[in-house]
């Protein structure tokens, strides 16, 4: 974007003349306006200068100044809410912020360049076809009023930085994609800055990086851009979309017809078998059509001519059977067997006790 170093000052611009937003900032800032440039369409939004330089920028493509500050936990709710109230109508919640210690002039500095920056980001690179006509209104202001002021040429450093930054960062499909943490490291350990973590345990896969970013209060730019890098590494990942169920098929017309006009079984005969009621009903809920009878004969295999080179294999034998065909071999005759030492009588104790006995009275 150019601009101009001196321009005269003037409140009402001629908005009929420009045909884009960047137009406008540039015409804005030449003359040192004081107001907002608003525009409408698929990404909406309003940016307020005063003297020809930007001090907010406002458009839901982005988190802002409330949402950085409550959502991150660096002002408690309860402070930013009475902040607003006493300092919205005058155009100085941050500085009441400041001026009551919930928030520092560093950090208040801080959050309104990184509020303008996403801003002016996400309102000056977005396609004609997504941006309506811009108007600008003299005199309008934001509630959090001026607490810093950046130049368009700084504002437009700023934005062809993030531009190339994110060229050079692969894959640009996920910025408005639900992600989902990955279940499996791909590698043994990571080394993780804290908006990474926070990023991987939030990542539920039904939330874009732009939605990660307005619930965890951090800057739209560094949420996408942290976004890729961690689908680069693998450890997010786009949420695949579940399909839709197949709807059941209903019965036909004819199948209507039959199910209804199916004769019941009689209870007086159900009575008679000894069933009762019981019987009764299996005999209501069964179709009048018959299954078709399988046939019961299975088929023939072919049968296999044998092969002297690759005989059949033998059947696998069961523990305890006996192979088809193969007879039994009986024991052998005992007379054929080899006497052994174990064959001999056992002697005779009595007789051996009185040879004992003779041998001894002969001493």
């Amino acid at each position: 974007m150019a601009t101009h170093a001196t321009a005269t000052h003037r409140e009402g611009l001629d908005s009929g003349t420009w045909r884009t937003l960047v137009e406008a900032l540039d015409e804005s800032t030449t003359n040192r306006a004081t107001g907002a440039l608003h525009v409408d369409g698929v990404i909406s939004g309003s940016i307020y200068l005063i003297d020809g330089e930007v001090y907010y920028v406002h458009t839901p493509a982005a988190p802002g100044v409330d949402c950085l500050l409550q959502a991150s936990g660096t002002v408690a709710t309860p402070a930013f809410q009475s902040a607003w109230t006493t300092g919205a109508a005058s155009g100085q919640v941050g500085d009441v912020l400041v001026k009551s210690g919930a928030l520092s002039r560093g950090e208040a500095e801080l959050c309104t360049a990184s509020a303008i920056t996403d801003g002016a980001y996400a309102l000056l690179t977005a396609s004609p076809a997504d941006t309506g006509p811009v108007r600008f209104a003299a005199g309008d202001g934001h509630w959090w009023g001026p607490v810093r002021r950046i130049g368009a040429d700084a504002l437009d450093v700023q934005i062809r930085k993030r531009k190339r930054l994110l060229e050079r960062t692969p894959p640009a499909n996920v910025d408005d994609q639900p992600v989902v943490a990955t279940m499996r490291l791909g590698r043994h350990h990571v080394v993780l800055t804290d908006l990474q973590w926070e990023l991987i345990v939030h990542a539920n896969g039904r939330r874009t990086p732009r939605e990660l970013a307005r619930l965890l209060g951090r800057s739209a730019f560094n949420t996408i851009l942290e976004s890729r890098r961690l689908v680069t590494a693998g450890l997010i990942q786009v949420a695949r979309q579940e399909p839709a169920p197949e709807p059941t098929a209903r019965p036909t017309s004819t199948e209507a017809v039959d199910s209804t006009t199916a004769d019941p079984q009689p209870t007086e005969a159900a009575g008679e078998s000894g069933e009762g009621w019981r019987s009764g009903l299996r005999g209501a809920g069964r179709s009048s059509r018959r299954k078709p009878e399988l046939p019961t004969r299975k088929p023939e295999l072919p049968t296999r001519r044998p092969d002297p080179a690759h005989p059949m294999p033998l059947p696998r034998r069961q523990p305890g059977a006996a192979l088809r065909g193969v007879v039994p071999m009986q024991p052998r005759a005992e007379a054929a067997r080899e006497p052994s030492i174990l064959d001999v009588p056992e002697p005779d104790h009595s007789l051996l006790s009185r040879v004992r006995n003779a041998l001894e009275g002969l001493r």
